[in-house]
Formats: C-alpha cells, sequence, structure tokens
C-alpha cells in the first residue's frame, strides 16, 4: 500500500511505502528484531530502529519523526 504525507501519522507495515514532501519515500525491512529503514531507492539502511527507538528524517525543510513500535513503524510529520 502507498501512503502520502496527508495519511499522517500512520503505522507503516513491512513492504507498505509513505511518499513525503519532495518525493521521499520510506519504508522499512524487519532485520533480526530491528526494522531498517529505506529511503526511495536506496539498497542500504539510512538506519536501524528497535522497538521504542526513534530517528528524525529532515527533507526540503519538512521535519519527520519516525518511532519503531511492535506493530510497525509510525510515522509522523514534527
Amino acid at each position: 500500500m502507498l501512503y502520502t504525507e496527508k495519511d499522517l501519522p500512520l503505522i507503516l507495515k513491512e513492504s507498505e511505502l509513505v511518499q513525503l514532501s519532495e518525493e521521499t519515500q520510506v519504508r522499512y525491512e524487519e532485520n533480526g528484531g530491528a526494522k531498517d529503514v529505506f529511503i526511495n531507492d536506496e539498497w542500504a539502511a539510512r538506519t536501524s530502529l528497535f522497538d521504542g527507538m526513534d530517528w528524525q528524517l529532515d527533507c526540503a525543510g519538512c521535519c519527520y519523526n519516525l518511532t519503531a513500535k511492535e506493530d510497525g513503524l509510525h510515522v509522523e510529520k514534527r
């Protein structure tokens, strides 16, 4: 499923995408209990988050908070 910035905040599930401002896409893959976060078509994860950890993504003057939770990746605009 493809979400957009209008759907925020949301819980992203593995294999789903969220399209943020300026054509930035976020997805994640499970990796040994961690959630590896990928931006656009990158092959290497930007970050790996375990449940409860968060990470801030800055893009095109906007800021998004990504938090790993048991049921997925919580994405919200700051």
